[in-house]
């Protein structure tokens, strides 16, 4: 009888189940983790698209501020200060849209005197989120936009007819009346006036022009366009002439009420045409895009009034005081300051004094009450200019203070000036025989550009009251007739170059004539602005836009230009 081996199959098969279950064990621990993992992922994805959703809500709020904000300012609502505005939505009227967020912030004139630039800060909240953005948005003023604006009436004048191609002018102007350019003279720019423009025979305007009138012999190289002239009325005034688009109220200025008509047989290149502004109409005055750069194709409909920047006197005398005291309450001492400036130097191997105020990097503004009259004898004496007091001994000039007559080959001023009454200039005579200006060596030179400063300023004070408490708000009202700004040559055969680059401003006149020759040929680079403009010959004007953050005018009506935008966090 065989052996019988016994085998355990059903042990074995036992033994199997056993290692399924706890494989099976495994797997369901697996699963269970990552179910709990992709439970945990998933409330995670919702907190963080959850906080995503309040974080964008808050966003969307601060961005709501930016617009709250400006939107007050434009109104009238808030005033930026220095040291910020708050404003918020907490207000019925403003927190109800906003539907559970919230924003808060500040709005900062942070312009100075100038009333120009502004920075909004807007904190947007949201349940536990909240961000913050900044908008920097500047006011362009019209008056600041053109190279002349003239608040009555601007003058090119070519009185020999030889200057020629140095009598340039590369910019365009305004003019609240009239505008003249007569014979011999080529504009680079275009005309806007509320009166008439004449262009005489000889002369050239390479741009277009809107007036209300205009009397033509010359060339026009660009559309002419004929329109009504408006000033705006406060808020509330009852009497009106025409509504703009937006409820504005303005009257006819000069009684420009119909545009008036050509005349004249001079050459047109571009189109010709007229409008009388009707009430509902989208006012279209200016040729410049916000950024103040020219529109190619300007669409104006109207001439609207511009009125004169006031004055922020206070800071005016604050620059004064800074580092040399040039506060001055008479003309005398003014000079008693610039006697003790003169420097003597070497310029092209020749020998010349020089009245130097302020330095590179550190100029200085000077504040003149008063009237503010210089006049310049030369260091080496040809002949006697009436200007220049003679002891009765011909070879020799003398100082007289109380009259604003220096011994002194050149005046050079990093910096600007103010005079309450008149600023008059009158530079030595240089003969090429005797006496050669130094070639580059100005008679005049003011550079206030680089430093925000306004070169010239001739407005008179206010009647009462004091420095310390005068706003711009004091600013007499402009009459035309009281402070004027006058560079001119008196002496054969020239009074040396003249540099200018800033702005001047004139309550009165500016009249800049320089008529003898082309060695005291006037370079300004920047803006004139004045009751007044009166230029005239050995001359030339280009328009700067850095003149926009030109410190203590203070404009009025201009586009918005928005400088930056920003989220802070």
């Amino acid at each position: 009888m065989s052996p019988h081996y016994c085998t355990d199959e059903p042990g074995e098969a036992q033994g199997t189940h056993g290692s399924v279950l706890v494989i099976v064990i495994l797997v369901l621990l697996a699963v269970s983790a990552l179910a709990t993992t992709m439970i945990f992922v998933s409330q995670g994805d919702q907190l963080m698209a959850a906080h995503e959703r309040d974080s964008e809500r808050a966003y969307f709020a601060s961005r709501s501020g930016l617009s709250y904000a400006f939107q007050q300012y434009q109104a009238g609502a808030i005033t930026p200060t220095t040291t910020g505005a708050a404003f918020d939505s907490f207000g019925a009227g403003v927190t109800e849209p906003l539907k559970g967020a919230e924003f808060t912030g500040v709005i900062y004139d942070a312009s100075g005197s100038t009333g120009k630039l502004f920075r909004i800060e807007s904190n947007g909240r949201y349940d536990k989120a909240s961000r913050k953005t900044e908008l920097v948005f500047q006011i362009v003023p019209e008056a600041f936009k053109y190279g002349y604006v003239a608040f009555n009436g601007a003058v090119l004048h070519n009185h020999s007819g030889l200057a020629g191609p140095l009598f340039k002018i590369e910019s365009t102007i305004f003019s609240n009346g009239s505008v003249l350019v007569p014979e011999n003279i080529t504009l680079d720019g275009s005309i806007v006036a509320g009166g008439m423009v004449q262009v005489d025979i000889g002369s050239t305007v390479n741009g277009d022009i809107f007036a209300n009138s205009l009397v033509h012999s010359g060339t026009i190289n660009g559309q002419v366009k004929l329109v009504t002239a408006v000033s705006e009325l406060s808020p509330g005034a009852a009497i009106f002439d025409r509504l703009d688009i937006l409820g504005g109220k303005y009257e006819w200025y000069n009684g420009a009420s119909m545009p008036g008509s050509v005349i004249g047989g001079g050459s047109i290149t571009g189109s010709q045409g007229s409008y009388t502004i009707q009430n509902g109409d989208e006012f279209r005055s200016s040729i410049f895009r916000r950024n103040g750069s020219l529109l190619s194709n300007p669409d104006v409909n109207v001439v609207k009034f511009v009125s004169p920047p006031k004055l922020d006197y206070k800071e005016m005398k604050a620059e004064a005081d800074l580092s040399d005291a040039t506060y001055f309450t008479s003309m005398s001492s003014a000079m008693a300051y610039l006697a003790t400036q003169r420097v003597n130097e070497v310029i092209n191997g020749q020998s010349v004094t020089t009245i130097r105020v302020g330095a590179v990097g550190s100029p200085e503004f000077i504040y003149v009450a008063g009237d503010f009259l210089l006049t310049l004898c030369p260091t080496v004496p040809v002949a006697v200019p009436p200007a220049c007091p003679d002891p009765g001994v011909p070879s020799l000039y003398v100082d007289d203070l109380a009259s604003g007559i220096l011994i002194a080959d050149g005046f050079d001023l990093e910096g600007g000036i103010y005079a309450s009454g008149n600023f008059e200039f009158h530079g030595p005579e240089y003969d090429p025989t005797y006496y050669p200006a130094p070639p580059d060596y100005y008679s005049l030179r003011i550079n206030a550009l680089d430093y925000c400063l306004p070169a010239i300023v001739t407005y008179p004070q206010p009647t009462t009251g004091t420095v310390a408490s005068w706003t711009p708000n004091d600013t007499p009202v402009m009459t035309g007739g009281v402070s004027d700004l006058d560079i001119r040559s008196e002496v054969t055969p020239h009074e040396g170059f003249v540099s200018l680059s800033g702005v001047t401003y004139s309550e009165g006149e500016t009249h800049v004539h320089h008529t003898e020759s082309a060695d005291e040929l006037v370079t300004f680079n920047g803006a004139e602005l004045g009751y007044e403009i009166h230029n005239c010959d050995w001359f030339q004007f280009t328009y700067d836009p850095m003149v926009l953050c030109t410190q203590f005018l203070v404009a009025g009506e201009g586009t918005t230009e928005v400088v930056s935008y920003r989220e802070l966090r």
